[in-house]
C-alpha cells in the first residue's frame, strides 16, 4: 500500500474516532462500547465495534400519573392541577374527540416530561380513549368482548301455541323464530301445528362480554308434525335434510311471523259484513295492525293498490303459473310500486283493516293459473339436493352430529 493511502485511512480513522468520543458521547446520548479491537493485518485496517447501545436520558424523566375524576373537573383543570401544561388542541371541542367528555369517578393515566404532557389514557366502560402528543387526535380502543361458547339441546311437546311450547323448552325468542325460519318451507306454524306434536334442537349459543349479549346458530332440529317427521341439519349457511336435500323451497307456508288464524280458507262462508254467503278463497291471519307481511315467494308486483272489498292491496306473479294476494293491508312498503321485483320474505305492506273488513288481518290468497287453490294444501316440486362435489363434505357434517341426532330422534319417540 502506498504512502499517500495509508495516510489517508490513518487520517480517516482519526476524525471517525473523533467524531464518536466528542460528538455521540453528548448529555443526551450516552455510547457504550465494549470489546473495540483495532487489527491491522495486510495493510487493512479493520475495527470491531460489539454491543452497541445508544439510549436516550431523557426518557428516564418521563413520569405517569393515575387521577379519577372528580365534581366540576374539566380535563384543562385536571391538567392544571397537577400542574402539567395543557395542550393547544384542548382548547378546541371538535380535536377533543373522545376526550370530549368525562364523568365522575372515571380513571385517567397521564404520562408527562418536566411540565409536558406526553400521553393521557381515559378509561371507558367499553375501552380507553388515548391521546399521544406526535398523533395531535386522540383514538378509542374497544376492548374486545370476551366470549364463550355453550350447547344447548331442547326438547318440546305442543300443549298450547308452538310459541309457548317453545319458550317452556328453553329456546330463546330469537331462537324460536329462526326454528320457524328453518320449516318455515313446509310448516305453517298457525295451521299445521297440532297438539302433541313433538319438537327437538341443538343450538350453539356464544355469549359476549359482561352484557351476555347471545347469538345463536341452530345445529341440527327435528319436528314431528302429527306423523310426518321433519329434519334439518345446518351445513354451509344452508339448512338440508337428513337425506341431503335443500329445505328452500319456491313458497314459505305463511306471509306473517307469530301469528292466530282467525279463518282458514272455506268455499261456504258467510261474510262478516255482508251476511251472505260467500266463497272465502283465502286465508285470514289476525294480528295487530302494522304488523310486517312479506312476499312468500320471489316474483313481480303487478298490482298495488286499493280493490273492491280486499281494501289496500298487493298481487304479486311468480313466474308464468303462481299468483299471490295480500289484502286488508293498513299501508305498503316504501319505495316498491307495479313492476318492483322482490325477493322471498321480503316485506311489501303492514296489516291493517281496509276494504269489508272487521278487524287488523292480513287475507292471503293463491293462485294457480288464476284458479285459487287452498295454500295450506298446494304441494311444490321437490327441492334440489346437494350437489355431488359437496356430498361428501354434508354427510361427514351429519357423521359428526350421529350420536346428538340419534339421541334427539329416540327421545322424541318416547316423549
Amino acid at each position: 500500500m502506498s504512502i499517500i493511502k495509508k495516510t489517508i485511512l490513518y487520517f480517516t480513522l482519526i476524525i471517525g474516532i473523533y467524531f464518536i468520543f466528542f460528538h455521540v458521547n453528548t448529555s443526551d446520548n450516552i455510547l457504550f462500547v465494549k470489546n473495540f479491537d483495532r487489527n491491522i493485518k495486510d495493510n487493512y485496517i479493520y475495527l470491531h465495534f460489539n454491543n452497541i447501545k445508544l439510549t436516550n436520558s431523557r426518557n428516564s424523566t418521563d413520569k405517569t400519573k393515575e387521577i379519577y375524576v372528580k365534581k366540576g373537573d374539566v380535563l384543562s383543570k385536571i391538567l392544571r392541577r397537577n400542574k402539567i401544561n395543557v395542550p393547544n388542541s384542548f382548547s378546541s371541542k371538535k380535536k377533543m374527540g373522545c376526550l370530549a367528555r368525562i364523568n365522575i369517578g372515571q380513571k385517567i393515566k397521564v404520562k408527562y416530561r418536566s411540565k409536558s404532557m406526553q400521553e393521557l389514557r381515559l378509561y371507558q366502560k367499553d375501552g380507553v380513549c388515548i391521546y399521544k402528543v406526535e398523533e395531535s387526535v386522540p383514538r378509542i380502543y374497544k376492548n374486545k368482548p370476551q366470549k364463550y361458547e355453550k350447547e344447548i339441546i331442547a326438547f318440546g311437546e305442543i300443549t298450547s301455541s308452538f310459541f309457548e311450547s317453545a319458550k317452556d323448552s328453553g329456546l330463546l325468542a330469537n331462537e324460536i323464530m329462526a326454528f320457524a325460519d328453518v320449516f318455515g318451507w313446509d310448516i305453517d306454524f298457525a295451521l299445521d301445528i297440532r297438539k302433541g306434536d313433538k319438537f327437538a334442537v341443538v343450538v350453539n349459543r356464544t355469549y359476549y362480554g359482561k352484557n351476555s349479549k347471545i347469538k345463536s346458530e341452530i345445529k341440527t332440529a327435528i319436528f314431528k308434525n302429527r306423523k310426518k317427521i321433519h329434519t334439518a341439519i345446518k351445513y354451509k349457511n344452508e339448512y338440508y335434510n337428513f337425506e341431503g336435500r335443500s329445505l328452500r323451497k319456491q313458497f314459505v307456508r305463511a306471509p306473517l311471523d307469530f301469528y292466530r288464524i282467525s279463518s282458514h280458507f272455506n268455499l261456504k262462508r258467510k261474510h262478516p259484513i255482508l251476511h251472505k254467503i260467500r266463497a272465502h278463497k283465502g286465508t285470514d291471519y289476525a294480528a295487530p295492525t302494522g304488523t310486517p307481511v312479506y312476499a312468500t315467494g320471489d316474483g313481480t308486483i303487478i298490482h298495488r293498490g286499493r280493490k273492491g272489498g280486499y281494501g289496500k292491496t298487493v298481487i304479486i306473479k311468480h313466474g308464468n303459473i303462481y299468483t299471490t294476494l295480500y289484502g286488508h293491508l293498513s299501508r305498503y312498503r316504501r319505495g316498491q310500486r307495479v313492476g318492483t321485483k322482490v325477493r322471498q320474505k321480503q316485506v311489501i305492506g303492514y296489516v291493517g283493516s281496509t276494504g269489508l273488513s272487521t278487524g287488523p288481518h292480513l287475507h292471503y290468497e293463491f293462485r294457480v293459473r288464476g284458479v285459487h287453490k287452498n295454500p295450506v294444501k298446494v304441494k311444490f316440486k321437490k327441492s334440489r339436493p346437494i350437489s355431488k362435489k359437496e356430498k361428501k363434505k354434508f354427510f361427514k357434517t351429519k357423521l359428526r352430529l350421529k350420536d346428538k341426532i340419534n339421541w334427539i330422534k329416540n327421545t322424541i319417540h318416547t316423549l
